[in-house]
C-alpha cells in the first residue's frame, strides 16, 4: 500500500488551511478546559494559525526537492465527463482535481475554461477559501479532532511512534504541546502535510481553490457539496492502529525526499495526463500488514465509497433542478469502477468522457 496516496486524501483540506492553523476544543472531561472562554479559544486559534504552510516549507529548505525534476506530463488534460439526464436533457461537467499542484499547473486547457465559463458556478467538496476566513467554522472543524474522555495521543499509539513523531515536528519547529489532546488521525494528517510542504515548488492552493477564487471573482456561485462534519470524518475514521503506522510510514518515507517527491511526482502525473485510474486504492500492489486490512478496508469505505454515493446524490440533485454549475471533486473519487461517473452511470444517467 502506498500510504502518502491515502494520506494525501485525508490531508487536503489541513493542508489547505495551513499547517498546524487549528483551534483547541474543550476538554468535556475537564473543568479548567470547560471554562476556557470563547475570546480564549479564538486567540489560540489564530496563534496556531500563524505557523502558516509557507513557514512550514521554509524550514525545510535545506532538504527540499523541486517536484518539477519528476513531472513528466508538460500538457495538463485531466479528467471530465459530461452527464446528461436523458429524462430532461439536463448536463452536468464533472472534472477530477487535485488538492496540491505545482507551479506550471495552470493554466488549464480550452475544453475545461470553455466549461467554466459557461457555468453558473463550481460545486465543491468544501469551499475551503471561505473556511479559511471563518474563525467559527475552522474551531468547528478543529474541535472535531479533539479526544473528550481525558486522554492524549500519546495513549492512542505506541510511545515508540509518538517519540518519533514528536523529533520529526520539533525539528522542523512545528511541535506544540497545545496539539496533544489533538486524535491520532489529527497528526497522521499534520505530518503528511508538512512531508508534502516541504517538496519544492509545490503550490497547496489546489485546483479547487483556484476555482473557488475565480467564481468569486467572477460572481459566479460557490456551493459545498459535503459539510464539514463529512471533511471531518476523513480524519477522525483512522484507526489507532492505522494511525501509528501511517506516521510511521510517512515519516519513514519523508527521511528519503528524493524518493517521496518522486511518489508524489507519479500521483501528479496521473491527475496531469486523466490516467485516473491509477488513483484507484483496490489497484495498489503493495500491502498492508495484514493485522490492518480491516481497518483499511473501514477508512477507505468512510473517506471514499460513501462519499462517493454522496457525491453522486448532490450530482443528481443538480441535475434534476438543472443548475448549471461545473462539479469539482478529488480525481480518486473518479478512480476504479465505485467511482461518481460509475454510480451515475448505473443509475441510468449517460457519462461521456470529454476529450482533450
Amino acid at each position: 500500500m502506498k500510504t502518502k496516496r491515502i494520506i494525501a486524501a485525508a490531508a487536503a483540506l489541513i493542508c489547505a488551511v495551513g499547517a498546524f492553523s487549528c483551534g483547541k476544543k474543550k476538554d468535556e472531561g475537564s473543568k479548567e478546559q470547560e471554562v476556557t472562554t470563547a475570546a480564549q479559544t479564538e486567540e489560540q486559534t489564530t496563534e496556531a494559525a500563524e505557523i502558516t504552510s509557507e513557514q512550514a516549507t521554509a524550514d525545510d529548505n535545506d532538504e527540499e526537492t523541486d517536484i518539477n525534476d519528476y513531472i513528466s506530463v508538460t500538457d495538463v488534460t485531466p479528467a471530465m465527463w459530461k452527464v446528461t439526464d436523458p429524462a430532461t436533457g439536463n448536463e452536468l461537467y464533472m472534472m477530477g482535481t487535485v488538492h496540491v499542484v505545482t507551479e506550471n499547473t495552470f493554466p488549464l486547457p480550452d475544453y475545461v475554461m470553455d466549461v467554466y465559463n459557461k457555468c453558473d458556478g463550481v460545486a465543491v467538496e468544501i469551499n475551503i477559501n471561505s473556511l479559511m476566513s471563518d474563525m467559527s467554522q475552522l474551531q468547528e472543524f478543529y474541535s472535531k479532532m479533539v479526544y473528550t474522555d481525558g486522554t492524549t495521543v500519546k495513549d492512542h499509539i505506541s510511545e515508540e511512534t509518538y517519540e518519533k513523531m514528536k523529533n520529526f515536528l520539533s525539528a522542523k519547529g512545528m511541535y506544540n504541546p497545545m496539539f496533544e489532546t489533538y486524535t491520532a488521525g489529527f497528526w497522521a494528517t499534520q505530518i503528511e502535510s508538512l512531508s508534502i510542504l516541504s517538496i519544492g515548488n509545490i503550490d497547496e492552493n489546489g485546483v479547487d481553490s483556484k476555482f473557488i477564487a475565480m467564481a468569486t471573482e467572477d460572481g459566479k456561485k460557490v456551493v459545498d457539496i459535503e459539510n464539514i462534519d463529512i471533511q471531518a470524518s476523513v480524519i477522525t475514521s483512522l484507526s489507532d492502529d492505522l494511525s501509528d503506522y501511517m506516521i510511521t510510514e510517512t515519516i519513514d518515507k519523508a527521511d528519503d525526499p528524493t524518493g517521496y517527491t518522486k511518489e508524489f511526482a507519479e500521483l501528479y502525473n496521473a491527475w496531469a495526463s486523466g490516467d485516473i485510474d491509477k488513483l484507484d486504492e483496490e489497484d495498489d500492489e503493495e500491502n498492508l500488514p495484514e493485522d490492518l486490512e480491516d481497518d483499511y478496508a473501514d477508512y477507505m469505505d468512510v473517506i471514499l465509497y460513501k462519499r462517493n454515493k454522496g457525491m453522486a446524490e448532490k450530482a443528481e440533485e443538480y441535475l434534476k433542478n438543472g443548475d448549471k454549475y461545473f462539479f469539482m471533486v478529488g480525481s480518486a473519487h473518479f478512480a476504479g469502477d465505485k467511482g461518481v461517473d460509475d454510480i451515475l452511470k448505473d443509475k441510468g444517467y449517460t457519462v461521456e468522457r470529454v476529450a482533450a
